[in-house]
């Protein structure tokens, strides 16, 4: 009679633990899950005008965006002009060099007008404004904008791999 209780009282305690360990695993699940929720509303980004950029100014970074944009997509067709011109060997010289000075007529041109628009935005817009449209790369930032994703072989990060007829030996 008493193995009976004993047994009883054993299998009470493991279905206890099981409960317990299920109650936990479900409460910790809940406090993690109102953390991300609570996470995620604390993450609000500043928009342009609580960094106090005036409407004009807007207007102004919208245009220095496309007109960034506008130079690069110019900037890959002259590339693939070139680089048709260069496979070409009936090219003559001039035609190559009249094709170059209109490239870097155009390319310093655009240029040219970005310095210009950016220097006035940097002399009215506010400081802080400055600083995340520096860090955005919509103000020059010195980094050179990507437009595609860089292709990285991992071949190149390793040793050289040694030949079949290397092995051999």
């Amino acid at each position: 009679m008493q193995n009976v209780k004993g047994i009883r009282n054993q299998h009470r305690q493991i279905r206890v633990k099981h409960i317990l360990g299920i109650l936990i695993c479900v409460l910790l699940c809940g406090v993690i899950a109102w953390a991300q929720k609570n996470d995620g509303e604390n993450k609000q980004g500043q928009t342009l005008a609580d960094l106090g950029v005036t409407e004009a100014q807007q207007t102004q970074l919208k245009a220095l965006w496309e007109l960034k944009r506008q130079k690069q997509i110019q900037a890959v067709d002259d590339l693939k002009t070139l680089n048709r011109l260069a496979k070409d060997s009936l090219a003559k010289d001039a035609e190559i060099q009249e094709t170059l000075d209109k490239f870097r007529a155009k390319r310093k041109e655009i240029q040219e007008q970005i310095e210009g628009i950016e220097e006035g935005l940097v002399q009215t817009l506010p400081t802080r404004a400055q600083l995340h449209l520096t860090l955005l790369g919509v103000l020059d930032n010195g980094i050179p904008r990507r437009t595609t994703k860089a292709q990285t072989n991992k071949e190149r990060d390793e040793t050289p791999k040694s030949s079949p007829e290397q092995r051999r030996k």
